[in-house]
């Protein structure tokens, strides 16, 4: 693999995480993690997020209350909040290391160099970390609510709670976070392979041997 291609693995690794970590900290700030229609007034939607909860009318009215006391607060809404929380801090230490890398580079002119190298595996596995805490409260808080709302023993006719848009921001997150990080450290690994890599030279030039010349007519 040649150094272009791994400058441009990098660089993919790099993007792919930067977009995880906004998709992570939209995750972590907006209140629309679950969503519930009122079977009483069709015009009021209700939303649940990590710290608060809202009601939204048809009209644009929308009405805030933070959540309840730790004590108070579920415990898979609760994990959900530490986790996320540890994601993101996470993710911004991995920005710090990716760019702190780069600016080794840039100011000091080592291009490929072990310190690069390093910041950048070290970058890497905090975003695959940051994937990993964003998405296991995500799935965690849809198997709870699949589990409470939507089994067979619900019924049918009363308003339950359904996936909102911050779920599915927190899985896009995660899925990219896991994906960058990835390909930043696989990326680096292959460059130490490729530094490593011996450059052959002949171990001996041969001086003796005769290079025949054409004999050249002069009129």
């Amino acid at each position: 693999m040649t150094s272009g291609v791994l400058r441009l693995v990098e660089n993919a690794g790099l993007l792919g995480s930067l977009a995880g970590q906004v998709c992570s900290l939209v995750t972590l700030c907006i209140p629309q993690w679950l969503t519930l229609s009122s079977g009483l007034l069709e015009s009021e939607k209700y939303t649940l997020g990590l710290w608060e909860t809202c009601v939204t009318q048809d009209t644009g009215g929308r009405v805030c209350q933070a959540s309840a006391s730790l004590r108070d607060l579920a415990t898979e809404m609760l994990v959900a909040r530490i986790l996320m929380c540890g994601a993101c801090v996470a993710g911004s230490l991995g920005l710090v290391a990716v760019l702190l890398g780069l600016t080794c580079v840039r100011y000091g002119g080592h291009q490929g160099s072990s310190l690069e190298r390093s910041t950048n595996v070290a970058g890497g596995a905090l975003f695959f970390l940051a994937g990993l805490a964003t998405l296991v409260p995500v799935s965690y808080i849809a198997r709870v609510t699949v589990q409470r709302f939507w089994g067979p023993e619900f019924p049918t006719d009363v308003p339950r709670w359904d996936y909102g848009s911050a779920m599915f921001s927190g899985w896009i997150g995660g899925f990219f976070l896991l994906t960058g990080g990835l390909l930043l450290i696989a990326s680096q690994l292959c460059a130490n392979r490729l530094a490593e890599k011996p450059t052959s030279f002949p171990s001996k030039l041969d001086f003796s041997r005769k290079v025949p010349f054409a004999k050249v007519d002069f009129v």
